[in-house]
């Protein structure tokens, strides 16, 4: 089940009554996590949309910062992906049961996309189909969570749509 524990109406600057600040998403994901840390919740894990890890001072910075494991999804075109001096090394594909929220099961794929010298930060691509790679279900994410497996990426990614509609 899916509860916020606070939020945050997000509003575009073109909507900003006058005497309001703008904040970015992730500037607003960073003060509730704040918030949230100083009411004495730990975190696991972050789970987090690709608008999150994607900006200029971007929600992967932040959690850095405060020293958290995530998993944020990533474009296809990610620039970790043409990371100088270093070619992308791939894993084999690993087949798992992606579990759902209502208990039902799927198939899916994944592997480890190595890019650079950091082990910290890892790269995936999840998918339905390993050779066709459809792109309505195909995702790309990044993971700082040190003793992950590669069936808990899947399925953990998987709950970001949960946490984004909640």
């Amino acid at each position: 089940m899916t509860f916020p524990l606070i939020f945050e109406v997000y509003k575009p600057q073109e909507r900003l009554l006058p005497g309001d600040k703008y904040l970015t998403k992730p500037q607003i994901a960073a003060q509730m996590i704040k918030k949230l840390r100083s009411m004495g919740f730990r975190f696991h894990l972050v789970l987090a949309d690709s608008l999150y890890g994607e900006r200029e001072k971007n929600l992967i910075q932040i959690l850095d910062d405060f020293q958290l494991n995530f998993i944020v999804a990533i474009r296809s075109n990610h620039k970790a992906w043409g990371v100088a001096d270093s070619k992308a090394k791939y894993s084999e594909s690993q087949r798992f049961k992606r579990v759902f929220s209502d208990f039902s099961s799927e198939p899916r794929y994944i592997r480890e996309i190595i890019c650079g010298d950091k082990p910290e930060i890892r790269y995936w691509r999840i998918t339905t189909d390993k050779d066709e790679l459809p792109q309505n279900t195909t995702w790309y994410v990044m993971s700082k969570f040190p003793s992950i497996t590669p069936r808990e990426v899947g399925n953990f990614s998987g709950l970001r749509t949960w946490v984004e509609s909640g």
